[in-house]
């Protein structure tokens, strides 16, 4: 009994002990329950953390519709997301605010998609947010499974794709539009390309390509009429075939060379019938899109017919110019603006080039058009006009203005200046021959009546002078024979040089001509008070002259001389002198007589002396000159192969130089 007592105390205290450790179990139980609690929400802290820093929107969807988990993104930006609603955490609860799943309501379901796959699935909803805007999202939904491989739901990354389905839809848009531009631009193009190569083979002027090393890759139609080589025959050669050669260095692709371009180059060709042409050849670069040169391009128009007209063309007009220039015709074209277009030689060598300057600046030097324009009336009234005299560099011309259209369609006037200087000094030396021949006969007129007077005082005062008894009688009437004997002397010389005589040279000394020149204006001389010195030596060779045309010379020089010692000293003075100096000099290996008349006027201004020998100039004062003396002079002297020269001071005096040939006997 006893041990039986003591084993159910045993027993008791065996249970007892159980029952304290069975709750010591269940303390650490709890205890080992709390803290995988607590690591469990470490863990989950941790896993939400994680989610809650991705920028896409992050939930976990169970099989059973409901959400379990939802990251910040999600939270922020899901319209319906309501912690506090009552009926559940469905996903088309909190997210749609619909009643039953989106598959009902015609929107692909990503849970149903992946519980129907097992597979990861991509949805794109539409759907309308706040104030009636619709967004479209992107949903990607994979499935989670559990640790034994049951599907424990989903995984959901929801991303707005709304402003990329939009530059989706633009981009597609403008890919469209684009495809649609191609397209179109391809077929212009491909009919630009027709019509090009269209044009290219009828174009009307010859065009080809060749290659960097000058084989021909294209030969249009007028290229095989012009050469007379068909495409098949050039493709491929050498274009320089019909262009002379490979050896021509005018050639613009020279092999090892770059492709020069030219433009205008004028080349003979060899057609393949042998016949010789001229063509006028442009050629230049054929340039790839890279800026590789890949070859060159040419067009050639045949210029043979145009190259014989304008040979026919210049060679006229050469014969024409050649013409004018004999004639010493000057001439001008001039157009409608009044600008001078072209000059010729004649014109040019004399004034220099007016190309450009207005017609009425050269031709009278006025500012503006002339009041009445022989030009303009000219081409108005499609007619001849002739214009009066002008004076250009001392000359004088006479103009006539022709009409005519140029090549270029603009009417315009060939206007001819005609040199009449020459005429107008043999008009001039014409009317003084005339005024001279009506002096000279009524000189001879007035020499006849005084000669016979002259004659019958002369006999019979030396009638007188025999009866005289007492000297101052015969030595008064000697006086009267001698005063009458000089007027005879006058007469004669005057009768001398009024005589018309044919126009001979004749041996003379000219000693004589002087005298008899001097005897003709001494009678001035003496009355302006001119003190005239003579030193001519007796031993001065003959001289082989006309002496009326030597005696009309000197009588022009002593005639200025006269008139620059007036002006000088208006009475008589000692210093007004004439002095008349006559040697033998030598001249270029020839003997000739010098006679130099010097004055003590006035002088001559330096930069006038190279003018005094032209026609119609003179320094004196309107009236007083023709300024026709010394050029007529100086022409007489040339005609005795003489020459007339001058040496001046102004203020001091002038010295006129007559060189005339010695005259040399023929050798019998």
């Amino acid at each position: 009994m006893k041990d039986e007592q003591k084993t159910k105390k045993e027993l008791l205290a065996e249970i007892k002990e159980m029952r304290s450790l069975v709750m010591n179990l269940s303390e650490v139980q709890d205890v080992v329950v709390n803290e995988r609690r607590k690591s469990q929400e470490k863990q989950l802290q941790f896993l939400q953390n994680a989610i809650d820093s991705v920028a896409d929107s992050i939930i976990v969807v169970g099989t059973d519709f409901r959400v379990k988990l939802m990251n910040r993104a999600a939270r922020h930006n899901s319209l319906h997301v309501n912690s506090r609603l009552s009926h559940g955490n469905l996903c088309f609860q909190m997210f749609f605010g619909q009643n039953e799943p989106c598959d009902g309501k015609g929107y692909s379901c990503p849970l149903i998609g992946v519980l129907e796959s097992g597979k990861q699935v991509k949805v794109e909803q539409e759907r309308e947010i706040a104030d009636g805007v619709k967004r479209i999202f992107e949903i990607i939904a994979s499935p989670l499974m559990g640790e034994d491989g049951e599907l424990l739901g989903i995984v959901e990354s929801v991303r707005d794709i709304t402003e990329r389905k939009q530059a989706a839809a633009i981009m597609q848009n403008h890919h469209d539009r684009l495809g649609r531009l191609v397209q179109e631009r391809t077929a212009e193009l491909l009919e630009a390309k027709e019509q090009a190569e269209l044009l290219y083979r009828v174009c009307p002027t010859a065009v080809f390509t060749v290659d960097r090393s000058g084989k021909a890759t294209n030969w249009n139609d007028m290229a095989e009429h012009l050469t007379g080589y068909s495409r098949e025959e050039i493709i491929g050669s050498d274009c320089r075939i019909f262009f002379g050669g490979e050896g021509d260095d005018s050639c613009c692709i020279k092999k090892g060379e770059d492709i020069q371009p030219c433009e205008g180059m004028e080349r003979k060709i060899t057609t393949k019938n042998g016949e010789v042409r001229y063509i006028s050849l442009n050629f230049n670069k054929l340039v790839s899109l890279d800026g590789t040169v890949t070859g060159g391009i040419a067009s050639f128009i045949d210029i043979t017919n145009q190259k014989r007209t304008d040979d026919i063309l210049r060679s006229e007009r050469d014969k024409f110019k050649s013409m004018l220039t004999a004639m010493g015709q000057g001439v001008h074209i001039v157009n409608k603006k009044y600008e001078i277009e072209f000059q010729n030689d004649v014109l040019q060598d004399i004034f220099g080039n007016k190309i450009g300057e207005k017609c009425y600046e050269v031709y009278k030097q006025r500012n503006s058009p002339c009041d009445v324009c022989q030009m303009h009336s000219a081409i108005s009234s499609n007619s001849i006009r002739r214009s009066g005299e002008i004076v250009l560099s001392d000359r004088y011309y006479e103009q006539c203005y022709a009409p005519f259209v140029d090549v270029d369609g603009e009417p315009k006037a060939l206007i001819l200046l005609r040199d009449i200087t020459e005429l107008k000094l043999i008009e001039a030396e014409t009317m003084r021959a005339a005024q001279l021949a009506s002096l000279g006969e009524l000189a001879a007129g007035v020499a006849h009546e005084i000669n016979n007077p002259i004659n019958g005082i002369i006999n019979y005062a030396q009638l007188l002078e025999d009866d005289a008894e007492n000297s101052e009688t015969v030595d008064l009437l000697e006086r009267i024979i001698k005063e009458g004997e000089r007027v005879a002397v006058i007469v004669k010389n005057l009768l001398f040089f009024a005589r018309q005589r044919e126009e001979e040279a004749e041996e003379i000394d000219v000693e004589t001509v002087i005298d008899d020149s001097l005897a003709l204006i001494n009678h001035q001389f003496r009355k302006d008070g001119i003190i005239l010195e003579k030193d001519i030596p007796l031993s001065l060779p003959m001289i082989n002259v006309n002496p009326q045309q030597l005696q009309q010379v000197f009588l022009n020089l002593f005639s200025n001389a006269r008139h620059a010692l007036n002006q000088r000293y208006s009475g008589k003075d000692p210093n007004k002198q004439l002095i008349i100096r006559c040697r033998d000099v030598m001249r270029e290996g020839k003997s000739y007589v010098r006679t130099e008349v010097t004055d003590m006027g006035t002088g001559i201004p330096e930069d006038i002396i190279p003018n005094i020998f032209d026609p119609f100039f003179s320094s004196k004062e309107p009236g007083e000159g023709t300024g026709l003396g010394l050029s007529i002079s100086h022409g007489l002297i040339k005609d005795f192969e003489g020459f007339l020269g001058v040496d001046s001071t102004l203020g001091e005096r002038t010295t006129f130089i007559v060189d005339l040939p010695a005259f040399q006997a023929e050798a019998e």
